[in-house]
């Protein structure tokens, strides 16, 4: 690829819109310990679509609240402060991409794999005892430079390389190959542009490079990980938990290594026991999906 083309990538991003007037209040509020449940209430309630995405998502089977949250108030106080902004942010992605003429297919396919990688890292924040908002919204999002590149070149560029390949991540590889820059690079440079949590952005700059994080290295290390569980979820092989922990065992002794080196506990059985429950959990949470895929 030549420097134009390179440029053309970053010329594409640095182009994309400010995100909406709502997620930067709302990015303000939850940022600021001194602001109130009704500081983040009135930064929310201008903007009626983002309302009803709020509640409909807390009504769902994903938050499991016992009794039905029926105002942004009630919402705010029963799901506060760090799942608002999770909300907030999760659909202003998708809301981002909703303009640009993208075969309809192929983003129904990248959204199921970004999704199901958000569930698999809600699964594994809840066992490690991190938040499980966060590495959701963290996997959702971690592809999102394979978008830019696919409006940049849409007849150039494949979403999927992994998925005839999904234990093998060479999407990376292949990216550089054919374009000198791959969608992790890209993500970062969307996502400080967009004045993302640091978390986020660590987690899609360096999914395939945990090690080279500078900070916060757990989470691009679990987003890795899930990333891998989705993969082996979409693709056709018909995996089961016996297979994933042979999988991993057999196959990919670095990624326990990595988890032992970052003091996060590894047992294998775990992996298949989480890739089961991820069966379940993208069953149920199919609903959530659907809102914030829709306009």
């Amino acid at each position: 690829m030549t420097n134009s083309q390179t440029q053309k990538i970053y010329k594409q991003v640095d182009n994309f819109p400010a995100l909406p007037a709502t997620v930067n209040k709302v990015m303000t509020v939850t940022g600021d310990p001194e602001s109130s449940a009704n500081d983040l209430m009135q930064a929310v309630l201008p903007d009626p679509s983002m309302c009803a995405t709020i509640m409909k998502i807390a009504n769902s089977a994903f938050f499991g609240i016992p009794r039905n949250v029926a105002s942004i108030e009630q919402a705010v106080v029963v799901l506060g402060f760090e799942e608002i902004r999770n909300i907030v942010l999760g659909k202003a992605v998708f809301n981002s991409f909703q303009n640009f003429n993208l075969n309809r297919e192929s983003i129904d396919l990248f959204w199921e794999h970004s999704f199901t990688c958000g569930l698999a890292a809600k699964l594994i924040g809840e066992h490690l005892k991190l938040s499980p908002s966060e590495l959701f919204i963290a996997g959702l999002i971690h592809d999102i430079g394979k978008l830019a590149m696919l409006i940049t070149f849409p007849c150039d560029y494949a979403l999927f390389y992994e998925l005839t390949e999904p234990y093998q991540f060479r999407s990376v590889v292949r990216e550089k190959e054919e374009f000198s820059i791959s969608h992790d690079t890209i993500g970062l440079r969307i996502l400080n542009k967009w004045l993302f949590p640091e978390k986020l952005i660590m987690a899609a700059g360096y999914h395939h490079q945990p090690e080279k994080a500078d900070n916060y290295r757990a989470y691009p290390i679990i987003i890795q990980m899930a990333d891998m569980l989705s993969l082996m979820h979409c693709s056709p092989d018909g995996l089961d938990g016996n297979d994933v922990t042979t999988i991993f065992d057999d196959f990919m002794p670095e990624s326990r290594e990595l988890w032992i080196e970052n003091n996060l506990p590894w047992d294998s059985t775990e992996l298949g026991r989480w890739y089961e429950q991820l069966h379940e959990d993208r069953k149920r949470d199919q609903p959530v999906l659907d809102i914030m895929m829709s306009a």
